[in-house]
């Protein structure tokens, strides 16, 4: 993803997966919130909110959330420096993506000093550019890069600081270009904050990320910046 972890280290990230149900009855719920508000609005996320929500509440929720696979909850440390543990990372698959043959994104929740850092939720439902701007508007700022592992794509990732999240796609590299149609993968759930401040929560303290983040320049064609 997008987020460059420079300070926490996230340790065991591997997610235990025990099937899929095949044949089963009624199809699993899919999570619409980001769309409709329901049950609440970024930067809540089914009444889970970064910088309020306690670790017994992130653990009540997803314990008993018809949108969790629970079987797939997997739970690893967060370290600092030389491993000293502050926090924990809970890992899961939504019970809609466990449904569908290849999977996509899978979720996590932050944890430090027990109080909910940070949510990224790989979307189940189909959320285009044009749907998330027409919801929220313009982002403050975007980035744009190539990533570095094999296949080769370019992570996009629109900043929306006064609503406390970011939004994440993923382009061709041989087409660089934002579209109306283009799909929002998943979305990432930080704190509200002042835009500098929030560039600075959302990427872990990344060095050079205020020098990179460019203004909306709407669809079309853009730039990677190094």
């Amino acid at each position: 993803m997008g987020m460059k972890r420079a300070v926490w280290a996230r340790v065991s990230v591997g997610l235990l997966i025990l099937g899929v149900c095949v044949g089963c009855g009624e199809p699993p719920p899919v999570d619409m919130s980001l769309l409709t508000g329901e049950p609440c609005r970024p930067p809540c996320w089914q009444g889970l909110t970064p910088g309020v929500s306690t670790e017994e509440e992130v653990n009540a929720l997803l314990l008993t959330s018809e949108l969790v696979d629970q079987s797939t909850m997997f739970r690893g440390e967060i370290t600092r420096g030389r491993g000293e543990v502050i926090g924990v990372s809970i890992q899961w698959w939504s019970t809609a993506n466990m449904a569908t043959v290849p999977r996509q994104f899978g979720n996590f929740a932050d944890i430090v000093d027990g109080v909910l850092q940070a949510m990224t939720i790989g979307l189940d439902s189909k959320v285009t550019l044009q749907d998330l701007l027409e919801q929220y508007g313009y982002p403050d700022k975007f980035t744009a890069y190539m990533t570095p592992s094999y296949p080769r794509d370019v992570s996009v990732a629109l900043y929306y600081a006064s609503h406390g999240f970011i939004a994440e796609l993923i382009l061709a590299p041989e087409d660089v270009a934002l579209r109306p149609e283009t799909d929002i993968l998943y979305i990432a759930y930080f704190r509200v904050a002042p835009v500098d401040e929030f560039l600075d929560l959302a990427t872990y303290g990344a060095a050079a990320i205020e020098e990179t983040a460019q203004d909306w320049q709407g669809y079309g064609p853009i730039q990677l910046i190094p």
